[in-house]
C-alpha cells in the first residue's frame, strides 16, 4: 500500500512539473506552407479575396507575391470591408455613386498596398529589439516600423505567443504621429516569403483610404 501511494505521489509530481515546464517553454511555432505567398492567399478562400483583387489591379504586387522575396503584413477581407463601407457612406451623403475595389483608382491602390510589404524577410525573432525595427515599404520607400508585442500565458509575463505592432510612421520619428495596428497570427513561411496576418479591425490604408478615393 505504501509503495502504491509513493508511486502515485511521484507520478503526480512529474505531471505537475511537466505542465509548469510547458508554460515556461511556450513556443510560437513556425507554420510552413509549401507554395508561394500568392498561392497561400489563394488557398485560404474567404479570407484574402480582397487582397487578391488588389493584386490583380496592381501588377507589381501580384508579381511580387508570386516570385519576389518579401514579408507581407496581410490585411484580411474585413480590413477592406470596413473602408469600403465608410467610403460609400460618405459618398452617399454627397450624392455620389458607390465605388468598390474593382472600380476605385488603381494608382491609389498601388500607393496604399505597398505599405503592407517589405522586400526583406522579417520573422518575429528578427524584431527582438527594445525599440523595434524600422524598414521601408517594398515600393516608394515609405518608412514602416515593427515591434514585438508579448502576450501572457498562464500568468507568466511574455509567456504567450508573440504578436507584432505594425506601424506606418507617416515620416515621423514620434510615435504619436504613427498609425498602428497589430497582428493576429505571425511567422507563416512560404516558399518565397513570410506572412504576418493583421487583426480584422485594421482599416486598410492606415486611415487614408476614404480620403484618397474620394478626391
Amino acid at each position: 500500500m505504501h509503495r502504491f501511494l509513493a508511486t502515485c505521489a511521484v507520478l503526480l509530481a512529474l505531471a505537475a512539473c511537466s505542465k509548469d515546464t510547458g508554460d515556461y517553454h511556450f513556443e510560437n511555432k513556425l507554420n510552413v506552407y509549401a507554395g508561394t505567398t500568392y498561392e497561400y492567399l489563394q488557398h485560404n478562400k474567404g479570407i484574402y479575396d480582397s487582397l487578391l483583387l488588389v493584386a490583380e489591379r496592381v501588377p507589381w504586387l501580384k508579381d511580387s507575391l508570386q516570385k519576389g522575396k518579401l514579408t507581407a503584413f496581410a490585411p484580411t477581407n474585413s480590413s477592406f470591408d470596413l473602408v469600403i463601407r465608410n467610403m460609400n457612406a460618405l459618398r452617399k451623403t454627397a450624392g455620389k455613386s458607390p465605388l468598390y475595389l474593382a472600380t476605385v483608382d488603381p494608382l491609389q491602390l498601388d500607393t496604399l498596398s505597398a505599405r503592407y510589404f517589405a522586400s526583406s524577410l522579417y520573422m518575429t525573432d528578427s524584431l527582438l529589439f527594445t525599440d523595434g525595427v524600422y524598414f521601408n515599404s517594398i515600393r516608394y520607400n515609405r518608412a514602416l516600423h515593427a515591434q514585438i508585442q508579448d502576450a501572457n500565458a498562464s500568468g507568466y509575463v511574455a509567456g504567450g505567443p508573440k504578436n507584432i505592432y505594425f506601424s506606418d510612421t507617416r515620416g515621423s520619428k514620434f510615435q504619436r504621429d504613427w498609425q498602428r495596428t497589430t497582428t493576429q497570427a505571425v511567422n507563416i513561411k512560404t516558399s518565397n516569403g513570410i506572412i504576418h496576418i493583421l487583426v480584422p479591425t485594421h482599416e486598410f490604408g492606415f486611415g487614408e483610404f476614404v480620403l484618397r478615393m474620394n478626391k
